[in-house]
């Protein structure tokens, strides 16, 4: 396996579920309360993660949109089906949702065990590299920061959401998956500075596609003003990682409805 070949070292945590719904007026809007006391019930964060619900605005397809953080694949599959059976009959039509898993890509961690690796003459894909890999995740599972980016709670102070699909482009001029690792790391710590002078004004969650749903990322971004999630998007975009490797798929932007309003909204 060449540097080029070599993915990122990624540490996982919770399994995600967006779950996107157009509102038909049409519809009675009955089930409005067997939906209200799941979202109630769900809205705490916990070990067993928690769920939301916001009100869609603009163009996104939607009215609603439904994000649920789980432990297992299982318990999102439980949830999922739980939703759909409250919606049924009522006002909610289901349009699109998207299942990832919450991830932590490690550039400067894996460059560190490269370096390690060629220390000791292990080779990238073998037993020993995995072994050597495996250190490395599993100290890097400690930090506390990991742990906060792995299993994320919605800051209460940022109740508006921005949820897009993200993919890298794969063009013979411009392929990120054969760029060596050391570029693509490089790449990413440009594209970090950027986003921590975002911190306390955006709280964001990268969840992984790839091999569950159609796009590779997920990217929910939380914040106080709406207008941060303009200003960090335009400023990223013209970063090289993502001006040459980022392709954006479809905004939906809302705000998180609390205890006793998702009711109201659903009767319109």
């Amino acid at each position: 396996m060449t540097p080029s070949e070599l993915p990122p070292l990624v540490l996982h945590g919770w399994y995600a579920l967006h779950q996107l719904f157009h509102r038909d007026e049409a519809m009675a809007p009955d089930p409005a309360g067997a939906l209200e006391d799941l979202f109630t019930a769900w809205g705490e964060p916990g070990e067993a993660g928690w769920s939301g619900a916001y009100n869609l605005i603009g163009g996104s397809g939607g009215h609603l949109l439904a994000l649920h953080l789980r432990p297992s694949l299982a318990e999102l599959s439980a949830c999922e089906m739980s939703v759909r059976r409250a919606a049924s009959g009522g006002p909610l039509r289901h349009v699109q949702s998207y299942l990832s898993v919450v991830e932590l890509g490690l550039y400067s961690t894996t460059l560190a065990a490269l370096e390690d690796a060629r220390t000791s003459g292990i080779s990238p894909g073998t037993p020993d590299w995995e072994a050597l890999a495996k250190r490395h995740l599993d100290a890097e599972a400690e930090k506390r920061h990991a742990r906060h980016r792995l299993f994320p709670v919605q800051p209460p102070e940022l109740p508006w959401i921005s949820v897009y699909p993200m993919e890298r482009r794969r063009t013979a001029e411009d392929n990120w998956y054969l760029l060596p690792i050391e570029e693509r790391a490089g790449l990413m710590a440009d594209h970090g500075r950027i986003g921590r002078r975002y911190a306390g004004r955006l709280s964001q969650i990268i969840s992984g596609c790839t091999g569950l749903d159609d796009s590779e990322w997920i990217v929910t971004l939380f914040a106080a003003d709406p207008l941060v999630f303009k200003e960090v998007v335009t400023e990223m975009r013209y970063a090289e990682s993502t001006a040459r490797y980022a392709e954006f798929g479809e905004f939906w932007t809302g705000v998180r409805l609390e205890p006793g309003e998702l009711a109201a909204v659903l009767r319109g």
